[in-house]
């Protein structure tokens, strides 16, 4: 565990330093609650059916589509509605012809973040290389960014995998990681720092994971929750997305030490297990908690294991990386 502590710890320093309401176009209404009171059961019971993304205390954000408000409620009939419908300014934007995310909003629309990758992959053939690894369910192309001094070598060096909007209407994560990746690869032609990281590392970046959700800042991937679709081991063969089957085929093919699937959500730093409150086998928490300690010192963000920290959710992204590989994934 210590070489990929060290290698994580070395790219994590640079990381972080309502009612009515109907679907449009196929992008489903989706609401936020805040449940109170409840007691674990209960509250396990509502993850499993959907999606929480903030925790405070007792109280949890819940996000939940308008189809399935009257399922929710029979749940949680106490529940405070929060948010009428979370992406009602964006869907507007859609509607009006303005796609999201686009120029009026300052965010990069999918069509950039493909432009972007093959600009900067043609621009420095030495140290990237741009790796399509399928397609969407609508069409739309998945496409990776190896970053690194020896992908033309053939010498092997620990890799780290960084994704971003998994869930499509999180779209800031993807603007972090294209500024993170355009300033390692400008900071490996001039700066120490960056060029020792590109020499004994390689890193990988997904900016959009789920392009189709993406690119209607629909958070679900074709009405399914991405991060809750990986297999992981009380259900091995899950059931992913095609985004996601995509992503599982391309890391079967490179597989990394260490992974971060940025969110937008809750200010936390998380890892497995989150399918269940058990905790991972000591020689791993300790891992975990010494990585995900030191990142939170420089964000403030709290961090500790997913089921603990806010609920059990099945089916992630670092569950199935942990599992599969014994990847030190995190999200």
């Amino acid at each position: 565990m210590n070489y990929k502590k060290l290698a994580l710890l070395f790219l994590f320093s640079v990381v972080f330093g309502s009612q009515g309401l109907t679907e449009y176009r196929g992008i489903p209404a989706l609401s936020s609650y805040v449940v109170s009171g409840v007691d674990s059961f209960k509250i396990d019971e509502i993850a499993g059916k959907f999606e929480i993304v903030r925790r405070n205390g007792n109280s949890f954000q819940t996000i939940v589509p308008e189809n399935l408000r009257s399922s929710f409620l029979k749940l949680a009939p106490h529940a405070k509605l929060l948010t009428a419908d979370i992406a009602a300014e964006s869907r507007t934007a859609f509607l009006e012809g303005r796609i999201a995310p686009g120029a009026s909003t300052g965010y990069h629309s999918f069509e950039d973040v493909l432009t972007i990758l093959t600009q900067v992959s043609q621009g420095n053939p030495n140290i990237t290389k741009l790796v399509p690894y399928g397609k969407s369910k609508q069409g739309r192309p998945l496409a990776a960014l190896r970053v690194g001094f020896h992908l033309n070598d053939g010498k092997p060096v620990p890799r780290i995998m960084l994704t971003a909007a998994t869930h499509g209407d999180e779209i800031i994560t993807t603007e972090v990681l294209l500024s993170l990746m355009n300033s390692v690869i400008a900071g490996a032609k001039n700066n120490p720092r960056f060029k020792n990281m590109l020499d004994r590392h390689e890193i990988v970046f997904i900016p959009v994971v789920n392009p189709d959700g993406f690119a209607r800042q629909d958070r679900y991937d074709n009405g399914v929750d991405p991060n809750r679709s990986y297999p992981y081991p009380d259900d091995i063969k899950g059931s992913p997305t095609a985004s996601i089957a995509g992503e599982l085929s391309f890391f079967q093919a490179f597989p990394a030490i260490g992974t971060i699937d940025f969110h937008a959500y809750s200010g936390l730093i998380m890892y497995p297990w989150g399918y269940t409150k058990a905790p991972v086998d000591p020689q791993f928490k300790a891992g975990f908690e010494n990585v995900t300690s030191k990142m939170a010192t420089t964000n403030g963000y709290k961090h500790g294991q997913i089921s603990q920290i806010i609920y059990v959710a099945k089916g992630s992204s670092a569950d199935f990386y942990f599992w599969k590989y014994r990847t030190l994934a995190l999200g």
